[in-house]
């Protein structure tokens, strides 16, 4: 049953509770989109998604099927039970002013501005926003380490579907990137649904 549903234009967030056992469909309504993704406990704010964790435990550089989303404290909180893409990011933080200012565009729209805003409701300072898993981000790993962003594999209405483990609040970002190949050069739309 669906609980909720909300759109996320470019440049904006939205945070929304997950209780134990619901599940959060993140979809990319018309291809070719990122989702930054961050994740906190519900009970207590500085247990957070930690992506170097996430790496460890799941022996991935990828969040794939039947991954899970690790805490910086060792404990999962979520799952990835559903995912029509296959191919995701925990490389790369997100967009931010000072690194719109270095590719000339001062005033551009982040990741980390609308995340942080949105998780202030929930009593997380700015600076304690953490790495995100950027959801349909194709990022690639050449012969001597460097990294290389291309255009995502994701076509409309592909999907990534979260299972919450424990009480959790999310934070999600349509990523506003126009100036490299992050979104296809056309940022768009993504889509959350919660459901029972």
């Amino acid at each position: 049953m669906m609980l909720s549903q909300r759109e996320v234009r470019p440049g904006e967030a939205e945070a929304l509770e997950l209780k134990t056992g619901e599940l959060l469909q993140i979809v990319d309504v018309e291809g070719k989109q990122v989702a930054d993704f961050v994740v906190f406990s519900l009970a207590d704010r500085a247990e957070w998604g930690s992506t170097s964790v996430s790496r460890s435990a799941n022996d991935n550089i990828m969040m794939t099927l039947n991954h899970q989303v690790w805490s910086n404290r060792r404990r999962p909180l979520l799952e990835l039970v559903d995912d029509t893409v296959g191919r995701h990011d925990m490389l790369y933080a997100c967009c931010d002013p000072v690194r719109y200012e270095a590719l000339g565009a001062p005033g551009h729209a982040t990741c980390r501005t609308a995340l942080a805003e949105e998780l202030a409701a929930y009593d997380v300072p700015a600076d304690r926003v953490p790495d995100p898993i950027n959801w349909f981000m194709n990022v690639a790993i050449k012969q001597r380490g460097e990294l290389e962003i291309r255009e995502p594999l994701s076509d409309k209405d592909d999907y990534v579907v979260l299972k919450a483990l424990v009480d959790v609040v999310v934070a999600v970002s349509a990523c506003p990137q126009d100036l490299t190949p992050t979104n296809g050069m056309k940022p768009t739309n993504i889509r959350l649904r919660v459901y029972a």
